[in-house]
Order: structure tokens, then sequence, then C-alpha cells
């Protein structure tokens, strides 16, 4: 059974969200509902329940012009222990998106789908016999590395690819520092800085620093996100922004300015990221973004150039199954289908930002 979580259970959320199977994740905190609903997004929080077992899941629903709304969960819901399908997590995945599209029907007589992205890996579950329809974009990273923090910090340095370990010390021999900073204002702005220098660079799309701002300000406040700035003599050289979520890391965000970059200080930045998560009390940091592993040794790839740096911390690549469609309106779905890639282009072309 589906239904919408009581008052107290979404005070109480993140206690919640903890003990789904998978753990939770960041994105499924009602601190990430509260700052997508500043963009656009409106946060739904329901609970599944079923002989015992229960996940608690947030959707988040956006208008698609005049077609209708689409609700989306992003990395969940978490239905899976660690990546992997057991029998009793395929049960209830089969139950709830069999229960999931009617529930919504009622819900908002304009929802058109409802997108779902359980972190499971690839190939482990075949979604297709819940009625799910592969997404045409994923929109989160498919692939990323993990990087396991239970061990000590000295074993875990051990685990680095020599060069990787090489470049730390470089940067602390050479003086780099590292230095944990409130995301005030002024530092909000620094950190946009460091990605636009980064964006001009590598030519990704650069959202606006007012949706940066909204989460970077808002995860810290409650604990859950820290910015760190590398510094040497003075002089900003990068910065990265990592959140956790219980025994979860996650790097979110980086940028580096061009200048004295043989100090390698996204080296030492990242493995200060690590030691923050641990802290934290994070027993694993998730680097995010790699090519699928399909692609892991295309140069022209346009995440290459992170693979080669990620790859020093973890040589193991963990791939997702991705974005699926839980379609709610069959006919509009449909519709949704034939002009899913114009509408996202009009979008982008008229806001100048992404739909999602």
């Amino acid at each position: 059974m589906i239904r919408i979580a009581s008052p107290d259970e979404i005070t109480n959320w993140d206690s919640l969200v903890v003990h789904n199977t998978d753990g939770g994740h960041i994105y499924n905190t009602v601190e990430w509902g509260a700052f997508k609903a500043t963009v656009g997004w409106q946060p739904h929080y329901f609970v599944y329940e079923s002989a015992g077992y229960i996940a608690y899941f947030c959707l988040a629903s956006k208008q698609a012009s005049f077609l209708g709304t689409i609700f989306y969960c992003s990395k969940g819901p978490g239905f899976f222990k660690d990546f992997t399908s057991g029998k009793e997590s395929v049960a209830h995945f089969g139950e709830f998106c069999n229960e999931l599209g009617p529930f919504i029907a009622r819900y908002d007589r304009k929802a058109i789908l409802v997108k779902l992205e359980p972190e499971v890996f690839d190939g482990e579950v075949d979604m297709h016999t819940f009625g799910l329809v592969k997404a045409k974009s994923d929109l989160q990273f498919k692939a990323t590395i993990f990087v396991d923090l239970s061990p000590t910090e000295e074993e875990i340095l051990a685990g680095f690819k020599q060069k990787t370990r090489y470049n730390i010390r470089l940067s602390e021999r050479k003086g780099i520092k590292i230095e944990r900073r409130e995301m005030t204002n002024d530092n909000v702005e620094l950190m946009y800085k460091l990605m636009a220098a980064t964006q001009t660079r590598a030519g990704f799309f650069l959202r606006k620093k007012d949706y940066f701002a909204g989460y970077w300000q808002g995860l810290a406040k409650a604990g859950l996100g820290q910015f760190l700035v590398a510094t040497h003599e003075g002089d900003v050289l990068a910065g990265i922004y990592a959140t956790h979520f219980d025994t979860k890391g996650y790097y979110k965000d980086g940028g580096s300015f061009s200048i004295k970059r043989n100090l390698m200080a996204p080296y030492l930045l990242q493995w200060e990221a690590m030691r923050w998560a641990k802290e934290q009390g994070a027993t694993r940091y998730d680097l995010v973004a790699v090519p699928p592993k399909a692609h892991l040794e295309d140069p022209n790839h346009p995440q290459a150039g992170l693979y080669q740096f990620k790859r020093g911390f973890n040589e193991e690549v963990t791939e997702f199954t991705g974005c699926w469609d839980l379609p709610v309106s069959k006919a509009k779905y449909k519709t949704w289908q034939h002009g899913e890639s114009q509408f996202l282009k009009l979008y982008s072309k008229m806001t100048k930002n992404l739909f999602w």
C-alpha cells in the first residue's frame, strides 16, 4: 500500500529515510526537497508499506507545459541494499511499481509519468517486467566511483594509486592549505567563480548562481554540506562542495582557477573532503560522474578527464540502471515521448536553464 506521509513523518523524515533498504540518499532528504521547492519543483512525501516492509520516498513534481505533471524520484526509491537484487526487494519493488501508477493518477489527475532512479546495478533487475520504460536520458550520472571510508586513513591512502598518493603529498609539501569555510554569500560567489572558470575550460552547461546557492547554503545550515577551499600563499586555487547523509559522503561540486595547477590542489582537496565525510560518520564516498563502463577507454567522452583523475582513488566503476519512466497516463505519455526532446530544448532556450 502507498499512502501520503503524515505530518509527524515529514517532520522526522530524515531519521526515517535512513531505515530504507538502501540506507537513504542525500537527494531523498527533506532538506533537498525544501531546496527543490525553491526552483520550481514541489516535493511530495509518501510511504510504501507491505507485510512489514516499509520504504519512505519523496517525489518532486513539475508542470510540463499544458500537457500535465511530471513526477521524479531522484536516486530512488530505496529498495535495493548494496545495489543488489534481493528476492524480497525485487518483490516489493514490483508491487510498488504496480501500485504507484494508479496511486499517482488519483493523487494528481494531470500526471503524465513518474521518473524512477533506483540505485541498483545495471542489468541486475529487468525493469521492463514492472511496466517501466527506459528514459531517453539519465538525469543523474549513471556511473560513479566509490571510495571505502571504513578503514583507517592510512589504509585508505594505501588503496589509492601511487601517482595519486604522490600528488596528495606533493600538494602538502608545496604548502597547499585546505580550509573548511562557512557557505556565506561571499563564499557562494567564490565557489561559483571557481566553477565558472572550470566551465570556461571544459565547456559544460553551468546553471545560474542562485540555483547552487540554494542547496549550498541550505545543506550547510543543516550540517549536511561543507565548502572546502585550497589556497597557496594567499591565492585561492580550487574549491569543493561535499555533502553527507548518514553513512554516505558525496562529492557534489568542484571548480578551480588556472593558476598554479602544477601544485595538484584537486588531489589534496578530494582527500580532505573524504576525511571530512569520514568525520561525519560516512563509510563510503561517492566521487560521482565517470563514463559508463562501455566508454571508459574513449578519450573523446565528455567525462574522460574526470575518469582519469578519479580512477586514482579507486579503479572500480559502479554503473547503475539509470532513469526509468513509469507512465501514469498512457495517452499523455505517448504525446510526451514524441515531444520530449523538442520541449526540453525550447524550455532551455526560453529560460536559459534546464527543466530538470
